[in-house]
Protein backbone atom coordinates (compact mmCIF):
# COMPACT_ATOMS: atom_id res chain seq x y z
CA UNK A 1 0.00 0.00 0.00
CA UNK A 2 1.41 3.50 -1.05
CA UNK A 3 2.88 5.77 2.14
CA UNK A 4 -0.01 8.58 3.44
CA UNK A 5 1.67 11.84 3.80
CA UNK A 6 0.01 15.12 4.88
CA UNK A 7 0.81 17.77 2.52
CA UNK A 8 1.75 20.14 5.23
CA UNK A 9 4.61 17.14 6.30
CA UNK A 10 8.13 17.87 5.68
CA UNK A 11 10.55 15.54 4.37
CA UNK A 12 14.28 15.62 3.75
CA UNK A 13 15.01 13.74 0.31
CA UNK A 14 17.61 12.41 2.15
CA UNK A 15 15.54 10.18 4.31
CA UNK A 16 13.86 6.72 3.46
CA UNK A 17 10.31 5.49 3.66
CA UNK A 18 8.78 1.97 3.78
CA UNK A 19 5.70 1.06 2.64
CA UNK A 20 2.33 2.03 4.41
CA UNK A 21 4.03 4.79 6.01
CA UNK A 22 1.47 7.42 7.53
CA UNK A 23 2.90 11.12 8.65
CA UNK A 24 0.95 13.65 9.91
CA UNK A 25 0.56 16.97 9.44
CA UNK A 26 3.99 19.57 10.33
CA UNK A 27 5.29 16.48 10.90
CA UNK A 28 9.67 17.08 10.03
CA UNK A 29 11.80 14.19 8.48
CA UNK A 30 15.12 15.63 8.38
CA UNK A 31 18.66 14.04 7.71
CA UNK A 32 19.23 10.07 7.37
CA UNK A 33 16.09 9.44 8.64
CA UNK A 34 14.39 5.92 7.57
CA UNK A 35 10.92 4.85 8.24
CA UNK A 36 10.40 0.93 7.83
CA UNK A 37 7.39 -0.46 6.23
CA UNK A 38 3.79 0.30 8.43
CA UNK A 39 5.24 3.31 10.56
CA UNK A 40 2.68 6.40 12.03
CA UNK A 41 4.29 9.66 13.07
CA UNK A 42 2.07 11.94 14.21
CA UNK A 43 1.62 16.00 14.03
CA UNK A 44 4.66 18.16 14.83
CA UNK A 45 7.25 15.80 15.62
CA UNK A 46 10.50 15.75 14.63
CA UNK A 47 12.93 12.91 13.46
CA UNK A 48 16.40 14.09 12.54
CA UNK A 49 19.98 12.43 12.61
CA UNK A 50 20.97 9.25 11.78
CA UNK A 51 17.90 7.59 12.61
CA UNK A 52 16.09 4.17 11.97
CA UNK A 53 12.35 3.19 13.14
CA UNK A 54 11.66 -0.01 12.66
CA UNK A 55 8.30 -1.87 11.24
CA UNK A 56 5.52 -0.62 12.63
CA UNK A 57 6.12 1.62 15.33
CA UNK A 58 3.87 4.20 15.65
CA UNK A 59 5.02 7.76 17.43
CA UNK A 60 2.62 9.91 18.70
CA UNK A 61 2.38 13.80 18.20
CA UNK A 62 5.27 16.15 19.34
CA UNK A 63 8.10 13.38 19.76
CA UNK A 64 11.54 14.19 19.18
CA UNK A 65 13.54 11.39 18.00
CA UNK A 66 17.39 11.37 16.95
CA UNK A 67 18.11 15.24 18.01
CA UNK A 68 21.94 15.70 19.43
CA UNK A 69 22.80 14.89 22.53
CA UNK A 70 23.01 17.07 26.03
CA UNK A 71 26.19 16.23 26.23
CA UNK A 72 29.01 18.61 26.54
CA UNK A 73 31.43 16.40 25.18
CA UNK A 74 29.38 16.18 21.86
CA UNK A 75 31.09 18.00 18.70
CA UNK A 76 29.36 17.17 16.26
CA UNK A 77 30.27 13.43 15.51
CA UNK A 78 28.33 10.61 13.80
CA UNK A 79 26.34 8.98 15.96
CA UNK A 80 23.22 6.98 15.87
CA UNK A 81 19.45 6.55 17.20
CA UNK A 82 17.68 3.04 16.81
CA UNK A 83 14.33 2.23 17.56
CA UNK A 84 12.69 -1.50 17.36
CA UNK A 85 9.94 -2.74 15.67
CA UNK A 86 6.46 -2.48 17.17
CA UNK A 87 6.61 0.08 19.61
CA UNK A 88 4.88 2.95 20.84
CA UNK A 89 6.35 6.50 21.20
CA UNK A 90 3.59 8.66 22.91
CA UNK A 91 3.29 12.42 23.00
CA UNK A 92 6.33 14.87 23.42
CA UNK A 93 8.49 12.03 24.07
CA UNK A 94 11.88 12.93 23.65
CA UNK A 95 14.99 10.65 22.47
CA UNK A 96 18.44 11.64 21.79
CA UNK A 97 21.13 9.84 19.80
CA UNK A 98 24.93 9.00 20.91
CA UNK A 99 27.03 10.98 21.93
CA UNK A 100 31.09 9.20 20.49
CA UNK A 101 31.27 8.50 17.00
CA UNK A 102 29.71 5.25 16.11
CA UNK A 103 27.62 5.14 19.10
CA UNK A 104 23.64 4.72 19.27
CA UNK A 105 21.19 5.03 21.48
CA UNK A 106 19.18 2.31 20.76
CA UNK A 107 15.26 0.97 21.59
CA UNK A 108 14.05 -2.79 21.51
CA UNK A 109 10.83 -3.91 19.96
CA UNK A 110 7.56 -3.60 21.31
CA UNK A 111 8.57 -0.96 23.76
CA UNK A 112 6.02 1.48 25.32
CA UNK A 113 7.30 4.67 25.95
CA UNK A 114 4.11 6.85 27.79
CA UNK A 115 3.94 10.72 27.17
CA UNK A 116 7.03 13.09 27.96
CA UNK A 117 9.21 10.04 29.15
CA UNK A 118 12.94 11.17 27.99
CA UNK A 119 16.44 8.97 27.05
CA UNK A 120 19.48 10.75 27.14
CA UNK A 121 22.39 9.70 24.50
CA UNK A 122 23.47 6.04 24.53
CA UNK A 123 20.47 4.48 26.51
CA UNK A 124 20.63 0.80 25.82
CA UNK A 125 16.46 -0.37 25.99
CA UNK A 126 15.61 -4.25 25.92
CA UNK A 127 12.53 -5.64 23.95
CA UNK A 128 9.60 -5.03 25.92
CA UNK A 129 10.03 -2.58 28.31
CA UNK A 130 7.97 -0.14 29.60
CA UNK A 131 8.43 3.39 30.55
CA UNK A 132 5.61 5.53 32.19
CA UNK A 133 4.87 9.21 32.06
CA UNK A 134 7.70 11.63 32.38
CA UNK A 135 10.37 9.44 33.82
CA UNK A 136 13.29 10.74 32.66
CA UNK A 137 16.90 8.35 31.43
CA UNK A 138 20.14 9.96 31.66
CA UNK A 139 22.67 8.88 29.08
CA UNK A 140 23.98 5.52 29.23
CA UNK A 141 21.48 3.65 31.44
CA UNK A 142 20.58 0.23 30.52
CA UNK A 143 17.59 -1.28 30.97
CA UNK A 144 17.31 -5.07 30.34
CA UNK A 145 13.86 -6.43 28.74
CA UNK A 146 10.68 -6.38 30.12
CA UNK A 147 11.31 -4.07 33.39
CA UNK A 148 8.89 -1.70 33.73
CA UNK A 149 9.56 2.00 35.12
CA UNK A 150 6.42 3.70 36.46
CA UNK A 151 5.76 7.12 36.15
CA UNK A 152 8.00 10.39 37.25
CA UNK A 153 11.23 8.43 38.29
CA UNK A 154 14.30 9.35 37.82
CA UNK A 155 17.25 7.34 36.71
CA UNK A 156 20.94 8.26 37.29
CA UNK A 157 23.21 8.25 34.37
CA UNK A 158 25.36 4.71 33.79
CA UNK A 159 22.72 2.84 35.79
CA UNK A 160 21.14 -0.29 35.40
CA UNK A 161 17.74 -1.97 35.62
CA UNK A 162 17.56 -5.43 35.34
CA UNK A 163 15.04 -8.12 33.39
CA UNK A 164 11.76 -7.99 34.84
CA UNK A 165 12.72 -5.57 37.82
CA UNK A 166 9.48 -2.90 38.17
CA UNK A 167 10.28 0.34 39.47
CA UNK A 168 7.09 2.38 41.74
CA UNK A 169 6.01 6.09 40.53
CA UNK A 170 7.76 8.84 41.81
CA UNK A 171 11.61 6.70 42.70
CA UNK A 172 15.36 8.13 42.02
CA UNK A 173 17.48 5.32 40.76
CA UNK A 174 20.99 6.30 41.33
CA UNK A 175 22.06 2.51 41.96
CA UNK A 176 21.50 -0.79 39.92
CA UNK A 177 18.43 -2.70 40.31
CA UNK A 178 18.86 -6.35 39.93
CA UNK A 179 16.22 -8.30 37.60
CA UNK A 180 13.36 -9.77 38.87
CA UNK A 181 13.21 -7.39 41.69
CA UNK A 182 10.83 -4.39 43.33
CA UNK A 183 12.30 -1.12 44.12
CA UNK A 184 9.84 1.16 46.30
CA UNK A 185 10.70 3.88 48.63
CA UNK A 186 14.44 4.70 47.04
CA UNK A 187 15.09 0.80 48.06
CA UNK A 188 14.52 -2.63 47.16
CA UNK A 189 11.77 -4.20 48.51
CA UNK A 190 11.72 -7.73 47.63
CA UNK A 191 10.48 -9.87 44.39
CA UNK A 192 8.40 -8.91 41.18
CA UNK A 193 5.98 -11.05 42.10
CA UNK A 194 3.49 -9.37 39.50
CA UNK A 195 5.61 -9.31 36.86
CA UNK A 196 7.02 -12.96 37.49
CA UNK A 197 3.22 -14.09 37.34
CA UNK A 198 2.70 -12.17 34.36
CA UNK A 199 5.87 -14.20 32.77
CA UNK A 200 4.51 -17.41 33.48
CA UNK A 201 7.42 -18.39 36.15
CA UNK A 202 7.19 -21.57 37.64
CA UNK A 203 7.29 -21.73 41.33
CA UNK A 204 10.16 -23.08 41.56
CA UNK A 205 12.00 -20.63 39.64
CA UNK A 206 10.22 -17.79 41.89
CA UNK A 207 11.03 -19.82 45.01
CA UNK A 208 14.45 -19.73 44.33
CA UNK A 209 14.95 -15.91 43.32
CA UNK A 210 12.83 -15.01 46.70
CA UNK A 211 15.49 -17.37 48.39
CA UNK A 212 18.32 -15.66 47.31
CA UNK A 213 16.81 -11.83 47.16
CA UNK A 214 16.53 -12.76 51.42
CA UNK A 215 19.94 -13.63 51.49
CA UNK A 216 21.32 -10.72 49.51
CA UNK A 217 19.27 -8.07 50.64
CA UNK A 218 18.01 -8.77 54.19
CA UNK A 219 20.69 -10.73 55.96
CA UNK A 220 23.31 -7.82 56.50
CA UNK A 221 25.92 -9.76 54.18
CA UNK A 222 28.77 -7.92 52.40
CA UNK A 223 28.63 -8.72 48.21
CA UNK A 224 30.99 -11.51 48.31
CA UNK A 225 29.38 -13.53 51.29
CA UNK A 226 25.75 -12.76 50.30
CA UNK A 227 26.75 -14.36 46.90
CA UNK A 228 28.57 -17.19 48.54
CA UNK A 229 25.66 -17.86 50.58
CA UNK A 230 23.59 -17.70 47.77
CA UNK A 231 25.70 -20.37 45.87
CA UNK A 232 25.83 -22.34 48.32
CA UNK A 233 22.10 -22.52 49.69
CA UNK A 234 19.87 -21.82 46.63
CA UNK A 235 19.38 -23.61 43.78
CA UNK A 236 21.51 -22.66 40.68
CA UNK A 237 18.71 -22.23 38.28
CA UNK A 238 19.36 -19.75 35.29
CA UNK A 239 16.86 -17.03 36.96
CA UNK A 240 19.66 -17.29 40.17
CA UNK A 241 22.85 -16.79 38.39
CA UNK A 242 21.38 -14.45 36.02
CA UNK A 243 21.22 -12.70 39.54
CA UNK A 244 24.21 -13.25 40.75
CA UNK A 245 25.76 -12.50 37.28
CA UNK A 246 24.37 -8.79 37.43
CA UNK A 247 25.30 -7.89 41.34
CA UNK A 248 29.14 -9.72 40.69
CA UNK A 249 29.31 -7.12 37.43
CA UNK A 250 28.20 -4.15 38.90
CA UNK A 251 30.03 -0.65 38.51
CA UNK A 252 27.44 1.90 40.10
CA UNK A 253 26.54 -0.36 43.45
CA UNK A 254 23.40 -2.02 44.14
CA UNK A 255 20.90 -0.48 45.38
CA UNK A 256 19.64 -1.42 49.05
CA UNK A 257 17.27 -3.44 50.45
CA UNK A 258 14.61 -2.21 53.13
CA UNK A 259 15.76 -1.54 56.46
CA UNK A 260 14.68 -3.50 59.37
CA UNK A 261 11.75 -2.21 60.96
CA UNK A 262 13.60 -1.48 64.14
CA UNK A 263 15.73 1.10 62.23
CA UNK A 264 12.50 3.00 60.75
CA UNK A 265 11.25 3.32 64.08
CA UNK A 266 14.22 4.22 65.56
CA UNK A 267 14.70 7.22 62.98
CA UNK A 268 10.91 8.29 63.59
Amino acid sequence: MASNIDRWAAIDEKATLGQDVKIGPFAVIEGDVTLEDGCVVGSHAYLTGHTRIGRGTVIHTGAIIGDAPQDLHYNGEKSYTEIGENCTIREYVTIHRGTEEGSCTKVGNNVLLMAFSHLGHNCLIGDNVVIANATLLAGRVQVERNAFISAGCMVHQFARIGRLAMIGGGNTVIQDVPPFCMLQEKCIQGLNIVGLRRANWSDEASEAIKSAMKIYFFEGLNRINAVAKIRSEVPLLPEVEEFIAFVETTKRGITSGRPARHAVQDSE
